[in-house]
């Protein structure tokens, strides 16, 4: 099309700046220059988009402008702000807490097990913090029980330690890991069989024996209800042999089975923990402890050890079933109270004796002279003496 007058003079330099505007898109996709600014460059000069003649030249630019691309361009784009990642622990974990400096004679609570005394062992811990008399330690293996090929020489380890440190008594807990397994042997001894279960109690027997012949207390812990009634049962014929090796004086055994179950008796991850309140005690298995789950079976240890160490104030006295918050300062003078008048033997005491018609059969003692229990003293302040027996000058 061809304009002439006026209207050619105003559209003719629009036409041109469209002709230029293409001419720089071909040379963009094609890699060419036009010829009309190869022209006007002089020689040996090299020109530069931006330096050129067409210096911040958009051909779309009334395109951006009408659909808003200028603006979309010009945006600075936003930097995207990397959430650090929220610290977690595990639910058996325990949490940083403050332990003050230890006495350097401080006694040691020893703890060993599985899993599970690890738990018990870091809730001790906490309970223990303030108390520079007493410290806890352990011997614990995660994984490991009393059976599998290569097991822990429980027995070992404890002796050592005991006679390698002031150890005022042996917390254990142990027994999950014992589940399914066999013990060695040519053919191993089968998982819950009566071979197997005399073999259990003699390897609990043993760990008894080990400590008791070092004259220490042992609290064994034993192990909780589940939500499978195949481990339940595992765990209470654990629970019985447990309790059996108990049946030593020295030997305390601490039954937690109710205290982690509802109220109608069934289970239940939910409970009051140590402080009254309502918590997540056991973790997603529905075996294992959390936190506030470890904390409270620490707790019924740690009740059971301040009995036996008199509230660990001064020295640690065997039988002691004071109130935890009574201070033994000094040894006891007599037996403890499970024994009737410092009798360590049953045929020591003789039932025929008054002290044992008095204390045990409840018999009253026989009225002497002149006592205050003697019928015979009259009553309201007359003497039981005749008047002939009254002195001279009465």
């Amino acid at each position: 099309m061809r304009f002439t007058g006026p209207m050619a003079r105003n559209w003719t330099p629009a036409i041109r700046s469209t002709r230029v505007g293409l001419a720089c898109v071909l040379a963009i996709l094609f890699g060419e220059v036009p010829t009309a600014l190869s022209q006007s460059a002089p020689a040996g000069e090299i020109v530069v988009a931006q330096n050129g003649p067409l210096r911040g030249f958009n051909p779309f630019a009334p395109l951006q402008r009408l659909f808003g691309g200028g603006a979309e361009r010009r945006r600075e784009p936003q930097k995207r702000v990397k959430k650090r990642p929220r610290a977690t622990r595990p639910a058996g974990a325990a949490p940083r807490f403050e332990v003050l400096p230890k006495d350097p004679d401080a006694g040691l609570i020893l703890v060993v097990g599985d899993r599970m005394a690890r738990g018990v062992a870091e809730g001790l811990k906490f309970t223990l913090a303030e108390k520079p008399q007493i410290k806890v330690e352990r011997i614990t293996e995660d994984k490991a029980g009393f059976t599998g090929e290569t097991p822990p020489d429980w027995s070992t380890q404890v002796l050592s330690k005991i006679r390698g440190a002031d150890v005022k008594a042996v917390v254990v807990m142990i027994g999950r890991r014992d589940l399914g397994k066999t013990f060695p042997g040519d053919p191993p001894i089968e998982f819950m069989t009566a071979e197997w279960l005399d073999t259990y109690r003699n390897k609990v027997e043993a760990l008894v024996r080990v400590v008791r012949q070092e004259k220490k207390p042992i609290i064994w812990a034993g192990l909780p209800p589940t939500n499978n009634e195949l481990t339940n049962g595992d765990f209470t014929q654990l629970n019985s042999l447990f309790q059996g090796a108990a049946a030593d004086r020295r030997v305390r055994y601490v039954d937690i089975w109710d205290i982690f179950l509802a109220e109608d008796g069934s289970y239940s991850s939910f409970g009051p923990d140590v402080d009254g309140k309502n918590a997540r005690l056991r973790t997603n298995d529905r075996i294992g402890f959390t936190w506030a789950g470890y904390r409270k079976v620490a707790f019924f240890v740690e009740r059971e050890l301040s009995r036996i160490l008199g509230g660990y104030g001064g020295l640690a006295f065997e039988g002691v079933e004071d109130d935890p918050n009574f201070i033994v300062l000094t040894g006891r003078t007599t037996s403890p109270e499970a024994l009737l008048l410092g009798g360590e033997e049953d045929k020591a005491i003789d039932p025929d004796s008054a002290a044992y018609r008095f204390f045990v059969k409840g018999e009253p003692l026989k009225p002497m002279p002149g006592r205050v229990d003697d019928p015979r003293v009259a009553v309201e302040g007359t003497s039981a003496l005749t008047e002939g027996q009254r002195p001279s000058g009465s």
